[in-house]
């Protein structure tokens, strides 16, 4: 009985596995997307339902699931929102962030009063000798996914069991419980994140008491002044790579080590100020080019 119970549902498994689209469902599942497909859903379905209620109804219950399992109610709808949909609504729909987080604070005054960051030899901002080896010491300390998660938690101040981190398509990727909770460029800027937070909070008097977004964009900003990598030591150079996400393609600068290749700060380049565009990046970093990506 148990043997001839299990095959039909095994086939229906199989079935609901060979429906689902793992690339727009699950954790990949963009919730503003889903919203309007829902939306539009329902739309059909009363207009079906005025002709008809069974009709309404069936509309319904294929759109849901089509929304469910596929992600979309709309065959090719990511690229036809990119086509289509105006910029600033495609910029809504990815949640692009903005400057509000750091409220007035302006990252480099902060960082530079804190001892972080120093002018270098070419008059760029680069990070304090001793700051740096700080974090680089801290980083030793955070070898494994378990060890970033709970260094997370602490940071947050939340329970390490809830915590998770792991790959993340081309970045790292933080979960508390299952949902989503935070996105880095790499394993080495989440572990930088987290190495110079615990340097921070022994240096930087009040550095706790900041709000977790702020701290995260001064992190960030701490980040783009590195000249070399924490992991490796390799140099760190500037330039432009075209970036994808289900709704749009989109051009970002990016900071990125010379030899292990990790990514170490990545910002949608129309975040730039106006006078400060990126047609000139050579690799190097302009004289204010970090104040203009803050």
């Amino acid at each position: 009985m148990h043997t001839s119970d299990s095959r039909p549902r095994s086939r229906v498994a199989s079935s609901i596995s060979r429906l689902r689209n793992p690339a727009y469902t699950g954790h990949n599942r963009c919730y503003p997307c889903t919203g309007v497909n829902l939306a539009a859903t329902a739309a059909l379905a009363l207009g079906a339902g005025y002709v008809s209620v069974p009709a309404g109804v069936a509309v319904g219950a294929v759109g849901l699931a089509a929304v469910y399992f596929r992600g979309y109610l709309v065959p090719g709808t990511p690229e036809l929102t990119k086509r289509y949909l105006p910029e600033r609504v495609l910029r809504w729909f990815d949640k692009a962030p903005t400057g509000d987080a750091l409220g007035g604070i302006d990252p480099e005054h902060y960082l530079r009063d804190a001892g972080a960051v120093v002018d270098g030899p070419d008059g760029d901002l680069t990070v304090a000798p001793a700051m740096r080896a700080a974090i680089v010491a801290e980083l030793d300390e955070l070898d494994s996914d378990d060890q970033l998660a709970f260094a997370l938690a602490d940071a947050l101040g939340l329970d390490p069991t809830a915590v998770s981190v792991s790959p993340e398509g081309v970045g790292y990727g933080a979960r508390i419980g299952a949902q989503p909770a935070g996105r880095w460029e790499s394993r080495v800027a989440l572990a930088t994140d987290l190495a110079a937070h615990e340097v921070f909070t022994r240096r930087i008097g009040g550095w706790r008491t900041l709000p977790a977004d702020t701290r995260a964009s001064l992190l960030g900003a701490f980040r783009l002044c590195l000249d070399t990598c924490p992991a490796c030591d390799g140099g760190v150079s500037l330039g432009t790579d075209t970036a994808e996400s289900c709704c749009r393609s989109y051009e970002v600068l990016v900071a990125t080590c010379d030899e292990c290749d990790a990514r170490l700060f990545e910002v949608d380049a129309s975040l730039l100020a106006p006078t400060h565009g990126t047609d000139d990046l050579d690799g190097e970093r302009d004289d204010d080019g970090v104040t203009a990506l803050v």
